[in-house]
């Protein structure tokens, strides 16, 4: 994440027996890892294995996912998404974490791995997450002491059911790696790379948005949709861009702010003007 700012990719990968990295991409509505961009590219160039997470801050689950596609979206079928499910959004429930998974499988095609501890496996119910496809990297720590180097067949216990188990495991939060400066996070992918690829997806988009129709604008200005979030939120779950509708919208008021002062009392010339529009 931004917290390894200034790491310099091509020199720790050239240092150290590692195969691929996980990167954070966004947070909540409105946070990108400023570092996301370069990491993704030099990565995508490098023909190296990697992942791309959103951390879920718990605020409206659509909007959320829409706004981990727009960054993400020039790299689909190039990384592996990932839902990182902790602190707020723990609060809100698996209920919430399906919304925001399915809204992204949506736009995207492709499905997020979710992260979480093996304890929260055991006290939330994820039962239809699983059902309906979505792996599970799982986080668990033996302890808090530094790892130097990587570990084939890292420590875990209990049950992570309804999973029957874990696409990857992040087994610290203290491994050390040559030229990098402070601890990282290690994580073991349970697979080789054609499994990471199979993640990764295609650049096939699931459903694909319904264009800004006459209907749906319409629909908008006589209030059918709301105002503000709650307008866009509605808008995408009916199939809608909703930036494109409103670019549309906009539009309409531009050429009406033009029309105005010249229509004034002449009926005649509005008439020939909503015809105009009609067809």
């Amino acid at each position: 994440s931004n917290w390894q700012s200034g790491i310099d990719l091509a020199s720790v990968f050239a240092q150290n027996a590692l195969d691929g990295a996980i990167i954070k991409a966004t947070e909540a509505t409105g946070y990108t890892n400023p570092q996301f961009s370069a990491w993704a590219q030099w990565l995508t160039a490098n023909k190296k294995p990697w992942g791309a997470y959103h951390f879920c801050a718990g605020a409206d689950a659509i909007a959320e996912a829409a706004y981990f596609y727009e960054v993400v979206k020039p790299y689909t079928g190039c990384f592996v998404p990932c839902a990182d499910y902790e602190d707020n959004a723990l609060r809100r429930g698996t209920g919430w974490l399906k919304d925001f998974l399915d809204e992204f499988y949506r736009l995207c095609g492709v499905r997020c791995l979710v992260y979480c501890s093996q304890s929260v496996t055991q006290s939330q119910n994820f039962s239809e997450i699983v059902r309906d496809g979505y792996q599970l990297w799982m986080a668990q720590y033996a302890d808090y002491s530094p790892v130097y180097g990587f570990i084939d067949n890292p420590w875990h216990k209990g049950s992570v059911s309804p999973w029957s188990g874990w696409a990857m495991q992040q087994y610290t939060s203290c491994g050390v790696l040559k030229g990098w400066r402070s601890y990282l996070d290690f994580d073991k992918f349970y697979g080789g790379v054609d499994d990471w690829n199979a993640l990764c997806g295609t650049h096939e988009v699931h459903t694909k948005l319904k264009p800004a129709d006459p209907i749906v604008v319409s629909e908008v200005l006589m209030g059918y949709y709301g105002i503000g979030e709650e307008r866009a939120n509605k808008l995408r779950k009916d199939g809608y861009d909703a930036q494109k509708v409103q670019d549309k919208i906009n539009e309409l008021y531009a050429v009406a702010a033009k029309v105005r002062p010249l229509v004034q009392n002449n009926m005649d010339y509005l008439n020939s003007i909503i015809k105009i529009v009609r067809g």
